[in-house]
């Protein structure tokens, strides 16, 4: 029988702490395992703020200003000195991205339509704000006008460590901070194997989802000749955390090889009584005052395709409208809720090499659902992964199926992603005028 496992006292020292290795990260993780009849679906959906009159990026004290609204209307605030960096309303928690994006997590739900009404509700609440405040959201995978020199940055403790850290590893890190939203579900697992299914499933198929979810081709007021700019910003942000999860491209998955793969990723930082010690780059398996308490913070610093904290996070998508980010739910919940579409869905996609895959995220990228890599079409499997999903979710909740219905149309019929209409309404109407067209609040 797994023991609880100590939490850092009020103090900030381990309650009878636990090293940091592979057997007692691996032991965290699984006690977080839960049985099927309490799995439960989680979102995340960030969105992008503007200036109405202008088309600017919102300034950090405006998104501050709309954070106060947010707690007049019902919120409670989280502080760091004089910042609210959070608010957790009653339908989910209200956080800021570095660049100011704001991100909606709402609480872990049973039934689809208890996601829905949470999501709605926030998107409703961001509405009346950024009415009273004369802005407007967007619901897009990259910040469509705004170069990075314009972007104002949060304060908050952790972006001031992690934004001269990531500047050296990657070229576009910093675009990756400022002007990227994403959708992410989030699934339960169950043991050990259902979490290497989920998790190896959620990374291998990463391309593809980005593919059905592209929603970013716009940068600088331009086309900027991807599909999902987003996409490709990843590409160019930092090796040692990005890309395909440790061990998940394995012919075989094994849960102590993620899990050292996952101990060497380089840290941001070190929490303790309440203040973040920059560690930037060390692993925490080379500092002698890392323990257990501090894997959670490691969990959250890697940004794979899928990744493992409390849950597995399916992190491939694009930001889009609230109607997608609830497609994308039902999708997971479909694929990851039913044994046989869990199976079959593995069973499809092909097995490659990291460069192979590179090669695929860099295709998905620029092509998306017209994107081929050698005898891989995207299109084709991404038809098979959401016929999968719709067999799945009629398993396991019939009664949800019509939260597919707009991606089934989009790949299953019309054979486009979000981009692709964003394209060629641009054409006819301008990007501004697209963009505001397509405002989410």
């Amino acid at each position: 029988m797994q023991q609880p496992i100590p939490r850092r006292g009020p103090g900030g020292s381990a309650l009878a702490a636990l090293t940091l290795d592979v057997e007692s990260a691996r032991e965290f993780i699984l006690a977080r395992a839960k049985p099927e009849h309490e799995w439960r679906v989680g979102i995340e959906y960030e969105a992008i703020g503007f200036e109405r009159a202008t088309v600017a990026r919102i300034h950090r004290e405006r998104v501050q200003t709309l954070l106060v609204m947010f707690c007049k209307a019902g919120g409670e605030p989280t502080l760091e000195q004089s910042d609210i960096i959070a608010v957790r309303m009653p339908y989910g928690d209200v956080t800021l991205e570095p660049g100011g994006q704001i991100e909606f997590s709402g609480f872990p739900e049973r039934e689809l339509d208890d996601n829905a009404r949470s999501l709605d509700r926030f998107v409703a609440d961001l509405h009346a704000c950024a009415s009273e405040l004369s802005m407007f959201f967007v619901g897009l995978g990259f910040d469509p006008t705004c170069e990075l020199e314009s972007q104002s940055w949060i304060n908050k403790r952790r972006y001031a460590i992690m934004r001269p850290y990531l500047r050296k590893r990657g070229v576009r890190a910093w675009d990756m901070m400022t002007r990227t939203a994403a959708a992410q579900t989030s699934i339960d697992y169950g043991d050990e194997e259902d979490l290497g299914r989920k998790y190896v499933l959620g990374n291998r198929a990463g391309p593809i989802v980005a593919a059905m979810f592209a929603s970013s081709p716009f940068a600088g007021g331009v086309a900027s000749g991807y599909k999902s700019t987003r996409y490709a910003t990843w590409l160019q942000t930092d090796d040692d955390r990005t890309g395909p999860g440790p061990a998940s491209l394995d012919e075989r998955f094994d849960m102590r090889r993620y899990v050292a793969g996952v101990l060497d990723v380089p840290a941001f930082f070190l929490e303790r009584e309440g203040v973040l010690k920059d560690v930037a780059g060390r692993r925490m398996r080379e500092l002698e005052e890392a323990d257990l308490d501090d894997l959670p913070s490691l969990l959250s610093m890697v940004f794979t395709e899928a990744r493992v904290r409390e849950y597995v996070e399916m992190r491939s998508a694009d930001a889009s409208t609230p109607e997608m980010a609830l497609a994308l739910a039902a999708f997971w919940k479909g694929l990851a809720y039913d044994s046989e579409a869990l199976n079959e869905a593995l069973s499809s996609i092909p097995r490659l090499s990291r460069a192979e895959f590179r090669a695929l995220q860099a295709a998905v990228a620029r092509d998306a659902l017209a994107a081929r890599v050698g005898t891989l079409d995207v299109l084709a499997l991404a038809k098979d992964l959401v016929s999968l999903a719709l067999f799945g979710l009629a398993r396991v909740a019939p009664e949800e199926l019509h939260y597919l219905d707009a991606l089934a149309q989009n790949v299953l019929i019309d054979e486009v992603t979000p981009a692709d209409v964003l394209l060629a309404e641009s054409k006819s109407s301008g990007i501004e005028r697209t963009i505001r067209a397509h405002a989410i609040a």
